[in-house]
């Protein structure tokens, strides 16, 4: 447990929690109405079996809770536990006939918990038509940040080097989108070129938690599936590859932009790299999470990403429903270097957590945390994982 004496948002007394921003939440509908066929079925299942071995509760979501993230379920396992969120959209339009973390959705979400959610946008940079009057959609929809992903699959290769790709994020930025999200999205599989530690949770032969099972009556053809018959691949659907190159590239040409990159989508040390540039920033979803499975390794990769960047350019995220965030935020305040990485690393200490926690993504997405509450689900004081 970890107890919360909150006023106006600050923390009060010793042990306090600061004011915390999850800056990766989904509001996803993968429920079976909604898959495009075995693909679309495959990706929630296998996200569901990560769930299910990276977040580990003695009351587990149930596969129907899994696929769709409603107001109540947000209110329950997120905003009780955070002060504002950040819903990032993943349409991927070839496995979901209506999208998967869909904007529209995120817009419905938002309007039943006003003033607790920040609205991003998609942007596929391979798809130069849907980028058509994206400075009027940031205006109209409020957006705050744009995510750069692939829109119809998550296992495509994502290029950066289009040209009209700067003009496009130079005219969301004067609309007022001016963060932009690279190598952040749900994710079944990382992709081969992340670090060890972020396949901490990943589908494997030999887990220890059983994949999910349909029951038989589902096999040739399961509810909502376009498909006739039901083919399945030979493995989930990987994260597609991020050129950290790239990234380099389009940071250094939009100067006025932030760029949050997640600290999965590249090497560490590739990330590491990229810390020279001053308007790019790391989001720790992963890391965080691989924190429990892999200790050592994603405690050094912390490190060095703390000693690279500082903590104004890092964040906090869980990736919810992926995994709630009361147990990340539990882990963070109580979180000390192994043995084998003291003196290595300075611990860190409460300026840093209330950094990681909130203060950045705070300012990074341009809001005020100053008055932001947070109502515990537990009793009156007392912020326990769900």
């Amino acid at each position: 447990m970890v107890v919360v004496d909150r006023c106006c948002g600050a923390p009060r007394g010793r042990g306090g929690l600061p004011a915390v921003v999850d800056a990766q939440v989904h509001g996803w509908d993968g429920r079976p109405h909604n898959q495009a066929g075995p693909a679309g079925e495959q990706f929630v299942a296998d996200l569901l079996h990560r769930h299910r071995m990276v977040d580990p509760s003695p009351r587990p979501l149930s596969a129907d809770a899994f696929e769709l993230v409603t107001p109540q379920a947000l209110a329950a396992h997120v905003l009780s536990a955070v002060d504002r969120a950040v819903l990032v959209p993943a349409g991927f339009e070839d496995l979901f006939v209506l999208g998967f973390a869909a904007p529209a959705w995120h817009a419905e979400l938002a309007a039943e918990h006003p003033g607790r959610l920040v609205l991003a946008g998609e942007l596929d940079p391979a798809d130069r038509a849907r980028a058509r009057g994206i400075g009027a959609r940031v205006g109209r929809d409020g957006l705050r940040a744009l995510t750069v992903l692939p829109a119809r699959r998550p296992e495509t290769a994502l290029s950066l080097r289009a040209p009209w790709l700067r003009r496009t994020l130079i005219r969301a930025e004067q609309a007022g989108a001016g963060v932009v999200h690279i190598g952040i999205a749900p994710t079944a599989r990382p992709s081969r070129a992340a670090p060890e530690w972020a396949h901490a949770g990943v589908v494997a032969e030999g887990d220890a938690v059983p994949r999910p099972r349909w029951p038989e009556w589902a096999e040739p053809v399961r509810a909502g599936s376009a498909l006739p018959v039901r083919v399945r691949s030979a493995g989930p659907l990987p994260a597609g590859a991020v050129d950290v190159t790239d990234v380099a590239a389009l940071a250094t040409a939009l100067p006025k932009i932030r760029f949050v990159v997640g600290a999965a989508c590249a090497p560490t040390a590739s990330l590491v790299r990229l810390a020279r540039l001053p308007n790019v920033y790391v989001l720790l979803t992963d890391l965080l999470i691989a924190l429990r499975r892999h200790r050592v390794p994603a405690a050094e990769a912390l490190g060095e990403l703390l000693a690279a960047y500082g903590p104004d350019r890092l964040m906090f995220g869980s990736g919810y429903p992926l995994v709630r965030p009361a147990r990340l935020i539990r882990d963070l305040m109580t979180f000390r270097y192994p043995d084998e990485l003291r003196g290595r690393f300075p611990e860190l200490d409460d300026d840093v957590r209330a950094a990681l926690l909130g203060g950045t993504a705070a300012r990074v997405h341009g809001f005020d945390l100053a008055c932001a509450t947070v109502r515990p689900r537990r009793r009156r004081g007392v912020l326990s994982p769900t």
